[in-house]
């Protein structure tokens, strides 16, 4: 995990990845894709058609995100070891891999939160001073 150097020089447990920093200074791209598939994992285990079906459960800015993104995605946190997945050969039809979040992938899901977090405080700085601006 990435080291996140605060204006006093500590070191911040829950630092995020260079990435959620890149949010923090110009958004997240892709549909937030990430922290969604991440959050939802950390529900429960799931196929990703499931995770298809439940992404209206978390809110996000933008259109929800096509099946081939989503498991391109899913493929790339795979590699990453933010999710690990198995076969699921017990339910009736195909075969299905069924995802699940991994301690790593529960690190970020926490930096992800703290990022969105931080970019509202500064975005709700903005507004609070336009407002004065106003008056």
């Amino acid at each position: 995990m990435a080291v996140n150097r605060t204006a006093g020089g500590g070191k911040n447990h829950h630092s995020p990845p260079a990435d959620v920093e890149t949010y923090m200074r110009e958004g997240p791209g892709k549909r937030f894709m990430e922290p969604r598939i991440l959050f939802l994992l950390s529900r429960g285990p799931a196929h990703g058609y499931e995770l298809l079906g439940r992404m209206e459960e978390v809110p996000m800015p933008g259109p929800l995100p096509d099946t081939g993104a989503v498991y391109r995605k899913l493929r790339k946190m795979e590699e990453d070891g933010l999710v690990v997945s198995t076969w699921d050969e017990h339910d009736r039809g195909p075969r299905k891999r069924v995802y699940s979040i991994t301690a790593r992938g529960s690190e970020r899901l926490a930096a992800w939160a703290e990022a969105m977090r931080r970019r509202i405080e500064v975005l709700q700085g903005f507004l609070d001073l336009y407002a004065k601006g106003i008056d």
